[in-house]
């Protein structure tokens, strides 16, 4: 940050606070802004570039001390994107089992949320993280589901159908009138 561009101590416990949660309300009222305008505080601060540079530096600095990033985060949702139940299993003369928990790679045991069972028949059970859900995330992080906008989520072309329904409706209203 440049000479006189200092944050304020207010904005600077909103950064800290922001960086709990990302939600930028709660930080204002956590930072000591009023509950009421909290939102629009957030909004201002954010906006600020000094704030908006001392955020992006603090979620650098945690990435770095944390060694979490993005890269990582969807390194983890692709082990469980991809996951395959083939890879959990093992055929033989006696049909087929389960892996042990042993022979699985680091990748197929971050896939499993649970196993369970086993303790009186040696029957176990095992289940994955939810596969959808991590397709999902990645679809939208990757662009596969880009939002497309329509018509109807732009107001003014709204209104405008709108209007076009009336003015239709009134001319056919107002020709019988002149059929008379």
């Amino acid at each position: 940050m440049s000479e006189g561009k200092q944050l304020s101590p207010r904005e600077r416990r909103f950064v800290e606070e922001y960086l709990v949660d990302l939600n930028g309300g709660q930080a204002a009222v956590r930072a000591g802004y009023s509950e009421n305008g909290a939102r629009a505080h957030a909004s201002r601060n954010l906006k600020k570039p000094r704030v908006a540079e001392a955020v992006r530096a603090a979620m650098a600095a945690r990435s770095k001390r944390t060694r979490v990033d993005a890269d990582r985060v969807i390194r983890e949702l692709e082990r469980i994107a991809f996951a395959d139940i083939r890879n959990y299993t093992v055929s033989g003369n006696a049909g087929t089992r389960l892996k042990a928990v042993a022979e699985l790679s680091d990748d197929e045991a971050a896939a499993v949320v649970e196993l369970s069972g086993g303790k009186e028949d040696g029957n176990f059970r095992l289940k994955l993280h939810d596969k959808k859900k991590a397709l999902d995330t990645l679809a939208r992080h990757t662009g596969v589901f880009a939002p497309q906008r329509t018509q109807s989520q732009n107001p003014y072309a709204t209104a405008e159908r709108v209007r076009e329904v009336i003015l239709g409706r009134l001319a056919r209203l107002a020709e019988p009138e002149k059929a008379d």
